[in-house]
């Protein structure tokens, strides 16, 4: 065999090895995509119902449930504080709840599978009779000055319901929320997501009971774009926010430093799992070109294009 016919056989040799080497790497991702496929599904939660109270009187509060594998768990949240565990029968989850006061309140049920997966339900709006008294809020407003009450219904503002003579800090009156250009009110999980949108509470408009109630009740407002790193409390990865919610793994500490210098450890907040629904997750941040925080900001100038 002259040198031609064997470098011939050789190279027609690879082609087949590399020919089947690639079959075989179709085959593999084929099945593990649909081996693993079932992992990132979720449960999917519905809204809370019944969607009336009365204060001081027990009723069961439930939501339908399902998933592609078992639910290990749910929980009821009023006013995005867990009260406690759900009883799940079928597609069904249920809990017996009662409402110490009156008022406008936010309801909603988190569950986990036995996957991992992870969600929340809608924010539902329940209206309870009966007088207001004191509970945990959303975030805490401590105004310099009492705002001018208003009566009729607001859009694009920051509201908060007007609190009774002597509420305390904890009462739900100091709970803030924001009012989209739809008429839709939004709340803040928490002090540090508002704080990442305003300096200061200036702009809170107080409302009535009744102004509160015409506005239905939207998704939670998330984290500004860009100015904050977060991480879920069982996700050890520290997530960049960009546009609408959109989370981004910063996939190294080198990244960290060149996006929020090297301050950037006392930049990051912790989520709740609970709020896990809340944001999508998009690629990976492996350079300094692949993502700006003053970018994103500048290009989300208002909560309104943030929720959309």
């Amino acid at each position: 065999m002259n040198i031609r016919s064997y470098e011939a056989v050789i190279n027609w040799a690879l082609y087949m090895h590399r020919s089947v080497f690639r079959l075989a790497a179709v085959a593999s991702s084929a099945a593990i995509f649909l081996v693993a496929s079932p992992v990132f599904a979720k449960p999917i939660i519905g809204t809370v119902s019944p969607v009336s109270a009365t204060a001081g009187t027990s009723l069961t509060l439930s939501a339908s449930v399902s998933s592609g594998i078992p639910i290990q768990s749910c929980n009821l949240y009023v006013d995005l504080a867990d009260v406690g565990e759900m009883t799940v029968s079928g597609s069904t989850a249920s809990k017996s709840y009662t409402f110490p006061f009156g008022g406008s309140r936010i309801a909603f049920v988190f569950c986990r599978d036995t996957g991992s997966g992870m969600s929340a339900g809608a924010n539902t709006a329940i209206w309870v009779t009966g007088a207001t008294e004191t509970e945990a809020p959303l975030s805490v407003y401590e105004p310099e000055m009492t705002p001018e009450p208003i009566s009729e219904p607001v859009a694009s503002k920051l509201v908060k319901l007007i609190c009774p003579e002597g509420a305390d800090v904890n009462d739900p009156c100091k709970a803030v929320y924001y009012i989209d250009a739809d008429g839709k009110r939004h709340a803040f999980p928490n002090s540090r997501v508002f704080y990442s949108w305003y300096e200061n509470f200036d702009a809170v408009v107080e409302v009535d009971q009744a102004t509160l109630a015409t506005h239905s009740l939207g998704r939670n407002v998330r984290y500004r774009p860009g100015e904050r790193m977060v991480k879920f409390t069982t996700d050890p990865k520290v997530y960049a926010v960009s546009a609408r919610g959109e989370l981004r793994w910063v996939k190294t500490e080198e990244v960290a430093v060149s996006l929020y210098g090297s301050g950037w450890n006392t930049r990051i907040d912790d989520i709740s799992d609970t709020f896990y629904s809340d944001y999508s997750f998009g690629e990976e941040i492996l350079s300094e070109q692949s993502f700006s925080p003053t970018a994103v900001m500048n290009s989300i100038g208002e909560i309104d294009a943030n929720i959309r």
